[in-house]
Parts: structure tokens; sequence; C-alpha cells
């Protein structure tokens, strides 16, 4: 990625809090330079060479350009920038080696590897209340897919799959929070300008890289950006044979710990440990698979299944390929023909994932969506606010929490786990949807409905509203009601025509049909069912829903397509028994700590 021609210009606002190398730290707004406890004292005019270096670590200053902007109305000569450069280098190479490089005849560059830290709310911008920013001193962090500059089709995979292992083995460190891949790939487009993405993603570092393929050669140039200013914190350049993948993604994820400086926890360093396979080849059956997977269809989903039971041929303990392989298998269960085979691999995968890793985050987000609707949602729910404890800066983890909390009745903390999520990564997509539908705020549902994945909600809003004219015309224009509703859309379009016995045949088909467990399907059947004027059929299932481990107390109570219920006689035996389960979880929350992760 090119660098802005004004790279080196620099306002107050972009200034870092503080910029670390060594036992050092300089302090701009202060003036001061630190070691340790210890305050050095520098003359003003050393001091502004040394923070013009450091700010521009990496690139040659020109002796022109330095007295410039040192002594802007003065003429000095060459000799007196000299002497600010040796002051400094007496300071600062007793405590890490050589710092301050001579370009003969040019200039100076600043050579040791520079961390920078800024405040939580920038100069000029209104403070934000307490929670609303990532925790102090954490690094908001994206990599954007490499650009292939030279090589073949065979290695075209590597230029989004690379950069996303990167980004999935630095997820586990506490000390940053990593944008997604998806959202990666959206900002590369056209010509990726530094500033524009830190503002458009809200992060401060980034990844950016290309490939050059030369027979079996490959060499992998990657750059790390301090994005709001555009200006260079390090580069790494990693060549190795086409057969030793794994060797480019250690070295990229080693190199950009060591360059942040980031002080790894034995826990931190084991799950790293795990995210790299022992085998060249299984790792890269493993990036091959999850380039299938960038697009989620059946047929994909079945090679990728394939390409990772390859990988884990190869390397039987690599964590991540299990996670990812149970993911596969509940895909294929859930939306296939795979039946219960698929259901008991898909458990036996993360099964191993955990028993490998226990603490691999990427684990525990794919894992949550499975549990939950296997009728464990208490589980996932308390699994994931202890996980919170280390990982707090994981927003797919409190994406997680949305669902898991749902399932549980635990309407406002879904809610809230929402809000976190969105406070650690602003363009996450959760489930939050489902949530205020439940709770009867439909505009809001439809306000977090992702547009891209648009197909059944939208339609049970319109409905919901009274709207049922608009409803039918814009099913009308859906190509086919195919995907994972399929039951409940014909149901209510035939609903919407007033077939209500062909509706409720369509829903009844879908409940009998079902094979995979899927408790939030079978709600919005239950609804449809009663609004038909099955009654009793609805109740059985929402009946049966506590068992599966879905509470709607707040819909059963308040959703106008459940009130014809209320008058039978058993309901308020099933509205007793969900009001307990929901007061079980929310105990179960608390003792974990989750008021205190989501106040």
């Amino acid at each position: 990625m090119a660098l802005p021609p004004d790279a080196e210009s620099h306002t107050e606002a972009s200034e870092p809090q503080s910029y670390s190398f060594g036992p050092f730290r300089l302090i701009p707004a202060e003036r001061i330079l630190r070691r340790g406890d210890q305050v050095l004292a520098l003359p003003p005019k050393a001091f502004e060479t040394l923070l013009l270096l450091v700010r521009n670590s990496g690139h040659l200053m020109r002796k022109e350009d330095l007295m410039a902007a040192i002594w802007p109305d003065s003429f000095v000569e060459e000799v007196s920038l000299a002497s600010k450069v040796s002051l400094l280098r007496k300071v600062l190479e007793s405590g890490t080696g050589v710092c301050i490089q001579t370009v003969p005849k040019q200039g100076y560059r600043f050579v040791a590897p520079v961390t920078r830290t800024w405040a939580s709310t920038p100069a000029g911008e209104p403070a934000h209340h307490l929670g609303d920013e990532p925790a102090p001193g954490v690094i908001r962090f994206i990599a954007l897919p490499f650009r292939i500059v030279h090589g073949d089709e065979q290695i075209a995979f590597l230029g989004h799959t690379l950069p996303e292992a990167i980004s999935a083995s630095l997820a586990s460190l506490r000390s940053l929070t990593v944008r997604s891949s998806m959202l990666a790939a959206c900002l590369a487009e056209g010509q990726p300008d530094p500033r524009r993405i830190a503002a458009e993603a809200d992060v401060d570092m980034l990844l950016a890289g290309t490939i050059l393929c030369s027979g079996d050669q490959l060499r992998i140039t990657a750059e790390l950006i301090h994005a709001p200013a555009a200006t260079l914190v390090g580069s790494f350049v990693c060549e190795a044979g086409r057969d030793n993948l794994i060797e480019f993604s250690d070295r990229l994820v080693r190199g950009i710990v060591d360059l942040l400086m980031l002080r790894l926890t034995e826990r931190e360093q084991r799950v790293l440990a795990h995210n790299v396979p022992a085998s060249a080849r299984a790792y890269e059956f493993y990036l091959r698979a999850n380039h299938v997977l960038r697009e989620r269809t059946y047929e994909n989903a079945s090679t990728a299944r394939d390409l990772y039971r390859e990988c884990l041929d190869e390397d039987p303990d690599f964590a991540p390929a299990w996670a990812r392989l149970g993911r596969c298998y509940r895909f294929l269960e859930k939306f296939g023909q795979e039946g219960r085979q698929s259901l008991e691999a898909a458990k036996w995968a993360f099964h191993r994932a955990f028993a490998l890793s226990p603490d691999l985050p990427i684990a525990h987000n794919l894992y949550t969506s499975f549990e939950a609707d296997l009728g464990h949602a208490q589980d996932a729910m308390v699994r994931l606010v202890r996980q919170a404890d280390k990982h707090p800066n994981d927003p797919e983890l409190f994406g997680g929490l949305v669902q898991a909390c749902r399932y549980c009745g635990l309407l406002d903390e879904s809610i809230r786990a929402h809000s976190r999520a969105r406070r650690l990564d602003s363009r996450i997509v959760t489930s939050v949807a489902h949530t205020y539908f439940l709770l009867g705020d439909y505009q809001a549902a439809l306000e977090w409905y992702p547009p891209g994945s648009r197909f059944y909600m939208d339609l049970a809003v319109l409905a919901a509203t009274g709207r049922d004219v608009q409803a039918l015309e814009l099913l009308r224009t859906r190509p086919h009601p195919g995907g994972p509703f399929p039951p409940a859309i014909e149901s209510l379009r035939f609903w919407l025509e007033g077939n209500h016995a062909r509706s409720i045949e369509i829903a009844a088909q879908g409940l009998a049909s079902l094979q995979s467990p899927d408790p939030e399907l079978k709600f919005y059947l239950a609804r449809q069912l009663a609004r038909d004027g099955a009654t009793g059929y609805a109740l059985s299932v929402l009946r049966g829903l506590v068992n599966d481990g879905f509470c709607c107390s707040a819909a059963m109570q308040c959703d106008s397509w459940l009130q014809p219920l209320h008058g039978l006689p058993a309901f308020q035996d099933v509205l007793n028994e969900v009001l307990h389960r929901e007061a079980s979880a929310r105990t179960a929350f608390q003792t974990a700590g989750g008021n205190q992760l989501l106040p």
C-alpha cells in the first residue's frame, strides 16, 4: 500500500499519546523522554529532533527537511543538526543499541522499532461515556487482503486466506481488537487509503501486503501502518518455498507481536502455538478450505469439509481446523441432507478443538450457535461470559452472546451484548434483529436486519404491523422461498393470501420434517399456527421450546399473533415454566459475572 505524499505531516489530533522504543517512552504533550521512572533531560531542539525522527521511524529524514522543521526562522549549518543527533545517540544508545542511522550525504533514519499509543479520545473530539471505547492500551487492527502482483491461479487463494489466518491468530490476544476479514475485503476495493480505512473501520493499525511468485518460491512483503496518520510502523519481507506456507504466517504474526511490543501471557503463547500446524501441507489444505468457504453454499461446504479432513489427516492436532470442520458438518446437517451422522460429527469436531486448545477464540465463537440450537443456550451463555475475561476485546464473542442470551429469554442482556460488540467493531453483524422482534420493537428489528441477508424477518415485521399488502408484494419479488426458512415463508405467503388451512398445513409439514435442531425457526412457525387459528398446536410447540432451551416470555405475553393462546387453560402453566427457566438463566448469568461484563 502506497503511503500518501503527506505521510510526514502530522496534526495535533493525530499525534499519539506516546512513542515507546526499547526502555524509552517519548511523550510529546509533556515534552519529556522517560526511561522507566527516570525523566531524561533534553534541550528543546534535541527533543524536537528526536520527535521528528521517531514520528517517521523507518523513513529517511533529509537534513534540509529536519533543519527547516527545527529552525524554521533561522539559518543554521549542518553542524547544528549533527550536534543534536550526537547528543541523542549518547542518551539513547546506552539503552537500546543503534537507534539513529546516518545515511551519508542525505540525512538520518530512526531504525529502532517504535510502538505508538493513542489516547482513547483524540484532541478536539467530545469525550465518550466510560465503556464506549476499547480499554486503554488496546490496539484496533485490520489485515487487508494481500495483492497478488505476480503469480498463477494456484496461489490466488492466499490473497484473502493468509491475512485472514493472521487475523484469527492475533484475535486471541487481549491487547488487540481485530476487525473481520469480511470488512477488510470491502475496504480494500479500489486504491486503499489508510486514513479512510482508519475512519471507516475505526482502527489504529492496518496490515497490507503483496505476494510475488517466481517458480516454486514466494516472496511476501507486508507493511504495518498506523492508519490514522498513514505512517509506516514497520515492514516485513518473507521468502520461502510454496510448500512452506506456515513460515509466512508464523513469521508475520510473530513480527507484528514484536513490532507492537505486545507482552503475551503464557495462555496466549499456548493459543498461538495451537494456531500453527505441524505440517506445511496441512496448512495449505486449511487455507484452501477457508478460501472455498468465503461463499457459503452447500457445495462449497462439502468441498471445504473434505479439505479440512485432508488437513487433519496431515496434522490431527491442529485445533483451528477441527473448529472449522465442526462448522462445516453443522452447516451440511442443517441445510443439506446429511442428517444425524453430520450432527454427531460436528459434536466430535468441536470436542477435539476444545480438547486441543481450550481457549481458542474461533472454537468458542463457532460453537455458540451450534450449542444454543442443541438446547444448551444457558451453557453457551455462561461459557462466553467466562471466556470474555480472557478475550474482552473479541467482538465475535459478544456477537455470540447476543444469541445465547436471547435463547435464554434475557433480551435486555442480549441487546447489551450487541452494544458491546458494536463498540468493539462498528461493522459487526449480530442477530440482535431477532431480539428486537421478540420484544415487539419491530422498527428496531428492521433497522438491525442485515440488508444483504433479508429473507424472512422483513416480511414478518410487515405482517405483524398490519401491512399485509406490502408484505405480499415484497414476498412476490423474492426469487423463491428457499433458504433456511422455506416453511415459514410459504406458510406466511398462504396466510397473506387468505388461505389459512394451507398455511397451517405448510407450517405443520415444516415442523414435522425438521431434522435439525432449530428452536428459533420453531418459534416463528408457532406464531403463524397461532395466527391461523391452530392454537392448541401452537401452544404445544411453545411448550416443546422450553425443553429445547428457547425461552420467549416477552413474546408470549406481548406478541399480538400469540394472544389467541392466552385463553387456553394450559397457557399459564407454559408461561410459568418459561418464566422459571428465564429466572434460572438470569441467576446463572449474574453468578458468572455477566452484569459486570455488560453493565
